[in-house]
């Protein structure tokens, strides 16, 4: 089992790795909107992977007498069948990645909407994507949603909205 505390662990470890390699010779102000990043990724991998269980059993045998779906690709399905907790999801998924779009764009000297939809898109996908296999051969009961991925894509371009509104009226990012 790969928990908080571990995954904690592991992530400041590397952390330091990336510190001494890539960082070392940064300015400061650089130094700080990584670290806030980083942290901001770690937090993100905290609600929608953490915690990994690797029993490595074969867990789609459990899957036959349970209605469940690995990968949901028609769009707002949940929505659109009046699912109790859809709208509550739609909001998080934004929320979640409004830092994204924001965060994102300071670690970039030239930065466009294009660059920050594909990297959301990107990161988004790669959650997913996690997800789908931590389902599949781990039995974590999190499907692969392209609602999830649209709506992740609109947190980002939030993000980046807010972004480009502070960089211009306090001209302190970058």
């Amino acid at each position: 089992m790969l928990g908080y505390i571990e995954s904690f662990i592991i992530m400041v470890l590397v952390y330091f790795m990336i510190y001494q390699i890539f960082l070392r010779k940064r300015d400061q102000y650089y130094k700080i909107r990584f670290s806030i990043f980083y942290l901001y990724l770690y937090l993100v991998m905290c609600v929608t992977i953490l915690p990994i269980d690797f029993t490595f059993d074969p867990k789609w045998k459990y899957h036959s007498s349970i209605n469940f779906t690995y990968v949901h690709m028609k769009p707002f399905h949940d929505l659109i069948s009046g699912y109790s907790g859809a709208i509550k999801q739609i909001f998080l998924n934004i929320v979640m990645t409004v830092p994204f779009g924001f965060l994102y764009p300071t670690m970039k000297k030239k930065i466009d909407m294009s660059k920050v939809i594909g990297s959301t898109f990107l990161f988004s996908f790669l959650i997913e994507m996690i997800q789908l296999i931590m389902t599949v051969f781990l039995l974590h009961y999190r499907s692969c949603d392209v609602t999830d991925i649209i709506t992740n894509m609109i947190g980002g371009i939030i993000g980046f909205a807010v972004y480009c509104s502070v960089k211009k009226k306090y001209k302190i990012l970058n």
